[in-house]
């Protein structure tokens, strides 16, 4: 598993937009329920203009957020909710390579954590 964080200019400043999640075709175990991921910095930092659209994808939604705080450090992606919008696209899980989260949404979590201890 490959994690990349593309980057844009917004506002004429240089900002994170999408945490990318690259995983080799059949090697990604669809069968747990939650898969967690590191926050932690450095990203392997990419222009968005390098994004590779061509590879099968599922949009990771703010919905499909969560954390734990027995894993610190890392934010959860309950698989469920993926599995059911790519069969309701008529989409083989087993074909995704990549799931791309909006950043913006992994900070919202995040500080909705901070807000609610």
């Amino acid at each position: 598993m490959k994690i990349t964080v593309y980057y844009d200019y917004l506002e004429e400043k240089l900002a994170p937009i999408w945490y990318v999640v690259v995983f080799p075709k059949g090697e990604f175990d669809w069968s747990k329920n939650t898969l967690y991921l590191p926050i932690e910095a450095p990203f392997q930092r990419q222009n968005s203009d390098d994004f590779h659209s061509e590879a099968l994808s599922i949009s990771v939604t703010l919905g499909d957020l969560t954390l734990n705080h027995e894993k610190p450090g890392k934010f959860g992606i309950f698989l469920p909710f993926l599995l059911q919008r790519a069969a309701a696209a008529n989409v083989d899980f087993r074909d995704i390579k990549q799931l791309i989260i909006q950043v913006s949404n992994i900070e919202e979590v995040l500080s909705a954590r901070i807000f609610s201890n």
